[in-house]
């Protein structure tokens, strides 16, 4: 019975810990001053307005008009949905303009 209650114990600690690791304070904390970022690190979301001819894809569209800040496809996909929510599970249409997300740095916003 000891060694019942004992291995409950054990897993319940275990799960506490893990929850907290996850959900917890522990990654919200902010330990170190170089976690805010500097001027050059600040993200400025800006669009270029396209015309969508045959053949285009989302992905063919990011490649032709490339970011100055690297991002990621999924991350900068997001901003083209932010930007163009009537195209969420749509298909492009030949014709139709959509508004391509151009990621660049603040430098000029930043009063660090």
């Amino acid at each position: 019975m000891r060694f019942l209650i004992a291995s409950i114990v054990l897993l319940l600690i275990a799960f506490v810990i893990k929850v907290d690791l996850q959900e917890g304070s522990l990654p919200l904390a902010s330990f170190y001053a170089s976690s805010i970022p500097s001027c050059d690190e600040i993200p400025q979301e800006s669009y270029v307005v396209v015309k969508i001819q045959q053949g285009d894809t989302i992905y063919s569209l990011f490649s032709a008009t490339p970011s100055p800040v690297k991002t990621t496809f999924p991350e900068r996909l997001a901003h083209f949905y932010k930007l163009n929510p009537h195209l969420n599970l749509q298909p492009l249409v030949p014709g139709d303009t959509v508004f391509i997300p151009i990621i660049s740095n603040a430098k000029e916003n930043c009063t660090n």
